[in-house]
């Protein structure tokens, strides 16, 4: 029976779609004590092990899903002797039309299609999130730079300008003016540094080369100041990085160079960059002493280089990495979602900016 109406076991049994409610009556013939006679069915399909239903001699079944379905029932006599072959009945549920694989398939294109909407919509607006986020970063560090410029470096100028009218009223040999001197000779140096940091600050975004290359230049300098070999490879299509995230990256990178020659002890640093489909990814390895622990963790008193990356990294929505090996040598990973940055691609290339740097000191 399906839905309460009855259906002839004879032939091909076919079912109406939709059907919710299944009941099948089966029996088996003694002339002892019928009332004994035990019973195990099994819908394949449905059933993953026999139901017992002991003396009942009926099953029922709801919400089946549309396909073919095959019934099997055996049962046993008073003295628990079972017969295996027993009986099976084979019926088929069609699908409702809303059932069928064509109906999901054209549910599941527009539904595919609106999802991939939101998804790109969502996207857009997180992109645009993150580019106002960091142009207003923009905006104030050239705020600073100028309120630097105009004010604390106009006075410390004007502060150096009158030490040295007074040092030159002082005799040559006086150990007095030798102190003017040394003074004043930091305080040049001081000024300096503070003029390349408000340069920097604002011309960071306008650098014309690729990142690599702005690092690779980097690192060659830092080579030749300690005496360490250094290579940059780089993998896959090269991307043109919004100005600002391209800033943020080639200084995490910067600061690691930096930490890996001055602090090391290393007598190779490597540099890897990889765009690829998903992200791009930068890993600055070194094979010196390690970082202590401690200082990974919590960075060391009075200094924020480690601290500064970690933050730069997280403002742009990149993940950072930083492992140091107790056999020594220090890795670190930075990896940038490619939704992040433009799409836009450059020509293919796969350089080592160490060996270019070396050809072209050989052919000047």
């Amino acid at each position: 029976m399906a839905d309460g109406k009855r259906y002839s076991v004879q032939g091909s049994l076919g079912i109406p779609p939709r059907t919710r409610n299944i009941q099948i009556d089966y029996t088996a013939l003694s002339y002892v004590v019928p009332q004994k006679v035990q019973f195990r069915y099994r819908l394949e399909g449905r059933d993953k092990d026999w139901q017992d239903p002991g003396t009942r001699r009926q099953a029922f079944y709801t919400d089946l899903r549309p396909g073919r379905y095959r019934f099997d029932v055996i049962a046993s006599n008073n003295d628990g002797v079972w017969n295996t072959t027993g009986a099976n009945l084979e019926f088929f549920i069609p699908p409702a039309f809303y059932q069928t694989m064509w109906f999901r398939m054209v549910l599941g294109v527009p539904a595919a299609g609106l999802i991939w909407l939101l998804y790109s919509i969502r996207l857009r607006q997180v992109t645009a999130n993150i580019k106002a986020r960091l142009g207003e970063r923009l905006n104030e560090r050239e705020r600073i730079a100028r309120e630097l410029h105009d004010t604390l470096l106009q006075d410390f100028h004007a502060v150096i300008l009158h030490f040295q009218a007074a040092s030159r009223r002082l005799d040559k040999g006086d150990p007095t003016r030798d102190a003017f001197e040394q003074g004043l000779d930091y305080a040049d140096e001081v000024l300096i540094q503070g003029r390349d940091r408000i340069h920097d600050l604002r011309s960071d975004t306008t650098m014309n080369s690729e990142l690599s290359e702005t690092l690779a230049r980097y690192g060659n300098q830092l080579a030749q100041t300690w005496n360490i070999s250094f290579s940059m490879n780089v993998t896959g299509r090269e991307r043109k990085i919004d100005p600002i995230v391209r800033d943020e990256i080639y200084r995490i990178g910067r600061e690691a160079l930096l930490n890996a020659f001055k602090h090391s002890n290393s007598s190779e640093v490597e540099t890897e960059i990889s765009y690829d489909s998903a992200a791009i990814k930068m890993r600055i390895l070194d094979n010196g002493s390690g970082i202590d622990p401690e200082v990974l963790q919590h960075g060391r008193a009075g200094h924020w280089g480690l601290s500064g990356m970690r933050e730069r990294a997280q403002k742009i929505g990149a993940t950072l990495s930083i492992w140091s090996r107790s056999t020594g040598g220090t890795e670190l990973e930075f990896v940038l979602p490619v939704y992040r940055v433009s799409q836009k691609r450059s020509r293919w290339r796969r350089v080592n900016w160490n060996q270019r740097a070396s050809n072209e000191g050989e052919s000047q």
